[in-house]
């Protein structure tokens, strides 16, 4: 910067008033506020919206599950070797059996499916958290079910719901016996992620045991992890020691295109509402070529003096330019404050049957900041340029010509 755009800048930042409050000035500076704010929120939600859906199915599915190869149950002395093979590493953070499997349950007027998880409650039960009414400490004949299942079927805790197990290999001509049995809901299940709010419920192995006709086994082992993002490294380490009669599925083998495709639409969404901001240029254009024809006599007399074109336009530049960084700033602070009050407020909430996930919350990080600001500035300062170039075609005697 020469003494020149010094001596002028000093002067405008000292005297601003000429220019801040035109109408055209003051309408650009809230056009780019307003498209900042949105953009910067935006992001910051849909960056909220995939850490936690991610969490959510980090939580609520093992980071890993141990499956025998072939189909068949885990007995339990299979159960105890996998457990010494594994004691020693120590990323695990536990390591259970579970029976899986799809019943029906029944009502007094509604009959629906779900799928039953199965614990021993004498271990650490991995999903206690989740635990939002109601003891998970199960006694026989005790179920917990999940929050939108209770809501659905109207159930609440010391309800009595039936659970049938279809037996497909007893096919009589009047139909498919049915193995049933009652329970009583002694707990509700939240965790937060549809999915399995709306169709878990939860007992005992051995209810789950009598219920399916099992007289020994489990239908996996679940692991979790200290640092799940690294699944699928340890899932091939699993498989050596544990031999090829088992199978590993890490957490985000089903998960991992989910999440690519949430990612996708974060920035593909960050691209869209990148065009609020230049349509807020626009404002910046008519701005800046208004501060033009109001400076034309002032041009002339810089020219006049010896000053070049290129000094000149870095002058405006810096006029507008340094409003337009402030202006940025102050967006971005509004996207703050949006993102803060979505996430407090309480009268909308994400469609859960849609969206995975029922509740919205924001994240911001320095990465996603730091491409606002750029990405916002970037398509300002290219929007300034563009009538700074009337200034190299204009003559000092044409302008003259103008005045007089």
């Amino acid at each position: 910067m020469d003494r020149l755009e010094t001596f002028f800048l000093k002067r405008y930042i000292k005297h601003p008033k000429r220019n801040l409050f035109r109408f055209s000035f003051v309408f650009m500076v809230i056009g780019i506020i307003l498209s900042v704010g949105i953009l910067s929120a935006g992001l910051n939600l849909f960056q909220g919206y995939e850490t936690n859906l991610k969490s959510l199915l980090l939580d609520s599915f093992p980071h890993v599950s141990i499956q025998s190869a072939y189909g068949e149950l885990i007995s339990q002395a299979e159960l105890i070797r996998i457990k010494n093979k594994l004691a020693q590493k120590s990323e695990i953070l536990s390591l259970t059996g579970s029976i899986e499997s799809s019943l029906m349950v029944q009502t007094q007027d509604k009959v629906r499916a779900v799928n039953l998880r199965a614990y021993d409650f004498s271990e650490d039960f991995p999903y206690a958290r989740y635990i939002s009414k109601g003891s998970y400490d199960l006694q026989p004949k005790e179920l917990i079910v999940g929050h939108y299942l209770a809501e659905e079927l109207g159930l609440k805790i010391g309800d009595e719901l039936i659970l049938s197990y279809p037996r497909l290999d007893r096919i009589t001509p009047l139909g498919i016996q049915n193995n049933q049995s009652t329970f009583t809901i002694a707990a509700i299940y939240r965790s937060g992620y549809y999915e399995s709010d709306n169709s878990l419920v939860i007992s005992t192995i051995s209810d789950a045991k009598s219920l399916l006709m099992i007289s020994d086994g489990y239908s996996k082992v679940e692991l979790r992890l200290s640092d799940p993002d690294k699944a699928s490294q340890y899932s091939r380490e699993y498989i050596y020691l544990l031999g090829s009669e088992y199978i590993a599925i890490p957490w985000d083998l089903y998960a991992q295109s989910l999440l690519r495709l949430v990612t996708m639409e974060k920035w593909l969404i960050f691209i869209v509402f990148s065009f609020l901001v230049l349509i807020a240029g626009i404002n910046v254009i008519s701005a800046m070529s208004t501060i033009i024809i109001d400076k034309t006599r002032e041009i002339a007399v810089l020219k006049t003096l010896g000053a070049g074109g290129h000094s000149i336009k870095r002058i405006f530049s810096w006029h507008v330019g340094l409003v337009a960084l402030l202006a940025v700033i102050g967006g971005q602070i509004l996207g703050l404050l949006l993102s803060w009050f979505v996430e407090i407020q309480s009268f909308y909430r994400l469609k859960g049957e849609v969206y995975f996930i029922d509740t919205l919350t924001a994240d911001i990080t320095w990465v996603n900041l730091a491409v606002v600001f750029a990405v916002s500035n970037l398509l300002i300062f290219a929007c300034i340029n563009i009538p700074l170039k009337q200034i190299e075609n204009m003559q000092i005697i044409d302008i003259i010509r103008q005045r007089n």
